[in-house]
C-alpha cells in the first residue's frame, strides 16, 4: 500500500524519550514508524487513532493490533537501533484518500471516526468509498500453509496483504501477486478465455498460485516438488466455501 505523501513534518528520533502526546493533538496526517524490530504506520487525526499496520518477523498486523505491537516494539528499551518516527502532513484531500485505502486494507482502529466526520475532498477526487474486504477464516489459512510444500500464503486485497503466513515479503509479495493476476486477467480476456481461476508461475525450484477467493486473492508459494493437483483441489474446495 502506498499512501500518499502528504508533506514533510519531521522526524523524531526514540519518541518514548522526547514525548509525542502534545504534538500529536494537533498532528493531522501519517507516522510511519520503523521500531528496530518491524515497521508499520499510524494514520491519525488530531489525537484520534484512526488505522495503523505494523509487520514484524512474526506476522502482519493491523487495527487496534497493530498499535498494540508498534507501541510494544518502539517501548522496548533492549538495545534496540534507533527508532524513526516519520510524521507526513496531510490535508483534507490527503487524508480522505489514505483513510479509504486503509478502510479497504482492513487497518481501521475501533470506533475511529468514519469517512462521514472528514472534511469532503474535493469533487474530482470524490468517490463512494467500496467496503472493506470479508477476511478469511484463519483456520482457511492454517490449512493452507500446513500443506507438504508449501512455504508461505497470503490473501491480499488490490496488492495489499491483509492475511498472511509462512516466511516472505508479503508487501512485496502481494504488489507482485496483484502484477501477475491483472496481466494474466487481461490475457485470458483478450483471448475470450474468461475470468481466471487459477493462475501458476512454475520456475524450477517454485511454484507461485494465484486464485481469487471470496472477496480476496490469495497467493501461495510453495517448493516445487508440491503435488500441484491436490493443491488445485484445496484451492477449489475453499473457493467453494467462501463463494469465491
Amino acid at each position: 500500500m502506498k499512501l500518499p505523501a502528504g508533506t514533510e513534518g519531521g522526524v523524531i528520533i526514540n519518541p518514548q524519550k522526547e514525548g509525542m502526546l502534545q504534538y500529536l493533538m494537533a498532528f493531522k496526517g501519517v507516522i510511519m514508524i520503523d521500531s528496530g524490530r518491524g515497521k508499520g504506520f499510524i494514520l491519525t487525526r488530531k489525537g484520534d487513532l484512526v488505522a495503523a499496520y505494523f509487520k514484524d518477523k512474526y506476522g502482519v498486523y493491523r487495527g487496534a493490533s497493530a498499535v498494540q505491537n508498534l507501541m510494544a516494539a518502539s517501548g522496548s528499551d533492549t538495545g534496540l537501533p534507533q527508532q524513526n518516527f516519520i510524521m507526513r502532513v496531510y490535508g483534507d484531500e490527503d487524508f480522505s484518500e489514505a483513510l479509504e485505502m486503509c478502510t479497504k486494507g482492513g487497518l481501521l482502529i475501533e470506533a475511529a471516526p468514519s469517512q462521514e466526520t472528514i472534511a469532503p475532498a474535493p469533487a474530482k477526487t470524490s468517490v463512494s468509498p467500496r467496503n472493506a474486504p470479508t477476511f478469511l477464516d484463519e483456520s482457511t489459512i492454517t490449512k493452507i500453509i500446513s500443506q507438504p510444500g508449501v512455504v508461505a500464503v497470503s490473501a491480499f486485497y488490490e496488492g495489499f496483504p491483509v492475511q498472511s503466513l509462512g516466511e516472505g515479503d508479503f508487501e512485496h509479495v502481494a504488489a507482485r501477486a496483484e502484477d501477475l493476476l491483472r496481466a494474466g486477467t487481461k490475457i485470458a480476456q483478450d483471448m475470450n478465455l474468461g475470468q481466471p481461476n487459477q493462475l501458476i508461475l512454475e520456475t524450477a525450484d517454485n511454484k507461485f498460485i494465484i486464485a481469487p477467493c471470496g472477496d480476496l486473492f490469495i497467493c501461495i508459494i510453495t517448493r516445487a516438488d508440491v503435488q500441484l493437483g491436490l493443491m488445485r483441489v484445496l484451492i477449489r474446495s475453499i473457493q467453494n466455501e467462501v463463494g469465491g
